[in-house]
């Protein structure tokens, strides 16, 4: 009984996560100041909300023999195929741990389609507005746009999904 109340309140988080990403999508202006706060090998990344198609829970994969490490495979959601990385291993962090917490974000970019990135977990929405802006050397080498500091004195890294999805690793896991 306990499990099924812990999965029972995860899937009502994640639906109520959902539900707020939607309705953040249609504001008009939401997409300049909310971001969708991700946890990532132990870091918290920021994603901009028009980088993100949708958010599930990791759908079965079929492993893609001969490529890196990090590319997981590709996964059949809804009759379309994703290739699917763990963001934390290809960012040189060890592999995400598997967790019932562990989402995949299916990435709306300009350059490409049928992405999806690996998660540890989602941790919500977050307004850029209310955090402070702060300086990091180790932007660059995680594809970061800023880094941010919330209230609390937790850093954040906004993820630059655009140039991530560029890069000619990501483009080419063999």
């Amino acid at each position: 009984m306990i499990i099924v109340a812990q999965t029972s309140n995860l899937r009502e988080f994640q639906e109520s996560i959902l539900a707020k990403l939607k309705e953040a999508s249609h504001q008009v202006g939401a997409e300049y100041t909310s971001r969708l706060g991700v946890s990532v090998g132990g870091k918290r990344f920021l994603i901009n909300l028009s980088d993100v198609r949708e958010v599930l829970p990791v759908p079965p994969l079929q492993l893609v023999p001969l490529t890196k490490p990090w590319f997981l495979g590709v996964s059949n959601v809804r009759g379309n195929l994703y290739n699917v990385t763990d963001l934390a291993q290809f960012m040189r962090m060890p592999p995400t741990a598997k967790s019932i917490n562990n989402r995949i974000l299916l990435l709306s970019t300009e350059s490409t389609m049928q992405v999806a990135l690996l998660v540890d977990s989602l941790i919500g929405l977050r307004n850029i507005q209310s955090m402070q802006l702060t300086p990091s050397s180790k932007i660059s080498e995680v594809y970061g746009l800023n880094a941010y500091a919330d209230a609390d004195g937790n850093d954040w890294i906004e993820l630059d999904v655009e140039t991530l999805v560029q890069d000619s690793d990501f483009v080419q896991p063999i």
